[in-house]
């Protein structure tokens, strides 16, 4: 028998050519639609959608939040895309007080920045007491008449220079290496000086919280001296004698000028 080879049978239903209206008709439509996406306000869409809605700041120890944030320039409600990162950057790094500064974005809406700020050790005369940081950099003063509670140089004119300032003379040179000589645990002299004077140039006097007065070398004199010192100190307040003075530029010895009244120099011999 023949088997049936036509066209009868395919499943397939002939496909209906489009004529040349219906392809305009497409081309049309097509652009209708991108003539409509050209005319949508996407920027202003982009910066209701993605608003700054947070700025976190950490490394804050002397400054507050706030501070730093005016200081950056980022706000609250601009766009998170379009901040200027770097330049928030640069801005808190003009700040005297900011030793170092990070600025990043942060999901959701959010900036993050981290700071370490300047510590100081020192005060010096500029007009009211400024700090100085251990690196010599003069600080702008968080508010008048408010200092942090460390020693003050005396003996050096800061007066002319500007916040920021890195200040290399020998006489701040000079009060910074006994700020760090002095800081060492062991001695437990650190928090009992109220003030390093730099005036002389062959010697440092050193005002302790008592209102007794150490004479050293212009330079810091190695630990053993300053252990010397220590236990000088600390065998005076055991006895309950006041020294006026004590005298560290004798080798071997510990020279003690007890105030008015007392009984005289004594010369104490350095421990071993």
């Amino acid at each position: 028998m023949a088997v049936y080879q036509g066209r009868a049978l395919s499943l397939e239903a002939p496909r209906r050519r489009r004529g040349p209206i219906g392809r305009i008709l497409r081309v049309v439509a097509a652009l209708g639609v991108v003539a409509a996406l050209a005319h949508v306000p996407w920027g202003h869409l982009r910066h209701e959608a993605l608003t700054v809605s947070e700025i976190r700041v950490s490394g804050l120890h002397y400054l507050d939040a706030a501070t730093v944030v005016k200081r950056s320039g980022l706000a609250v409600g601009s766009s998170w895309l379009d901040a200027d990162l770097l330049r928030a950057r640069q801005a808190l790094l003009r700040d005297s007080r900011i030793r170092s500064a990070q600025v990043a974005r942060a999901l959701p809406g959010a900036f993050e920045i981290r700071i370490a700020e300047r510590a100081p050790v020192l005060l010096a005369r500029h007009g009211s007491p400024w700090e100085l940081d251990r690196e010599g950099v003069l600080l702008a003063p968080l508010k008048e008449g408010v200092v942090a509670d460390v020693p003050m140089l005396t003996g050096v004119d800061v007066e002319r220079y500007r916040p920021g300032t890195c200040l290399a003379t020998r006489e701040v040179c000079r009060g910074l290496a006994w700020v760090r000589a002095t800081a060492l645990p062991e001695l437990e002299l650190a928090g009992r000086i109220s003030e390093i004077d730099v005036s002389q140039a062959e010697s440092t006097g050193l005002v302790l919280m008592s209102g007794t007065r150490v004479v050293s070398s212009a330079w810091p004199p190695d630990t053993r001296q300053l252990s010397a010192l220590r236990v000088v100190l600390a065998d005076l307040e055991h006895r309950g004698v006041a020294a006026q003075e004590v005298d560290l530029r004798y080798r071997n010895q510990v020279i003690v000028r007890p105030v008015d009244g007392g009984t005289g120099a004594a010369a104490v011999s350095r421990p071993s």
